[in-house]
């Protein structure tokens, strides 16, 4: 498969991460898994981006999920199946695990392993229309144990129970409801919703991002904050006060101007 199956796109501070592959539905192969965790760490060690998008090419879906056909080669038994998952949830982190704000740009179907990329964004959001859902179970397969993490968080245990135990597939108007989505928008103007999102949040302190993300990611895996030295000078609450970010950010709020944040 060609590696073109995920493309990357530049706007300024905006990067776009592309599945590529609309004659499928956007399925996520093996291999494009690891080209996934590739790109993914070649944007988030560049400065430049600021925010990153994900989305699906030709209209019709962001992804139908793994893609089946590699079952019979990679992941047809137990042992195979971990094998997968190191590279399937390797990228998944990755994603999850990036300083920078990120946007799922959801069109059309977005199910089982689509949905838990997305569910790896910070922000969730649809044209009317796309469709949702985790069916592993029509197959016999299961969402692992970091994929449902994710989902719980997003949705409540309730809610991702549902989503799992019933293979169902939602609209767009019960995945909001649930919490899957930030929004729901006219498919004419998602992309303006979007990327207007993208440019204005580009514009705010990377320093601020990154530890709002740090603390997010830190509560998802440890609500109690047990260990957490809440207080250390250098953590995601108050190392920002020591930032180039800081200064910046102030003095141009005394003076009235506009931030040009360095992200340091």
């Amino acid at each position: 498969m060609s590696e073109q199956a995920i493309l990357v796109e530049r706007e300024g501070p905006v990067a776009t991460l592309v599945l590529n592959r609309p004659d499928k539905m956007n399925a996520i192969s093996l291999e494009m898994w690891g080209s996934l965790t590739d790109r993914v760490e070649e944007l988030g060690d560049d400065e430049s981006v600021r925010v990153i998008v994900f989305r699906g090419e030709g209209g019709r879906a962001f992804s139908a999920g793994a893609d089946i056909g590699d079952f019979e080669a990679s992941r047809h038994d137990s042992r195979s199946a971990i094998e997968y998952a190191v590279v399937f949830e390797g990228a998944l982190e990755k994603v999850a695990g990036l300083s920078v704000p990120t946007i799922s740009m959801i069109e059309g179907v977005c199910v089982g392993g689509g949905l838990e990329l997305a569910s790896c964004t910070d922000i969730r959001i649809a044209a009317e229309g796309s469709r949702f859902g985790v069916p592993v179970a029509r197959i016999g397969v299961v969402a692992g144990f970091r994929e449902m993490r994710r989902l719980v968080a997003i949705t409540g245990p309730a809610n991702a129970a549902y989503i799992v135990l019933s293979g169902e597939i939602l609209g767009h108007d019960a995945a909001l409801g649930m919490g899957l989505l930030t929004r729901v928008v006219e498919p004419e103007r998602l992309s303006e919703d979007v990327y207007g999102l993208a440019g204005r949040m580009a514009t705010l302190s990377p320093v601020s991002h990154a530890a709002h993300k740090e603390i997010l990611e830190t509560l998802l895996a440890n609500p109690s904050l047990d260990g957490v030295d809440l207080k250390a000078p250098g953590g995601a609450q108050f190392r920002s006060f020591d930032s180039e970010d800081f200064r910046i950010g102030t003095e141009a709020f005394v003076n009235k101007t506009k931030p040009e944040f360095t992200g340091r």
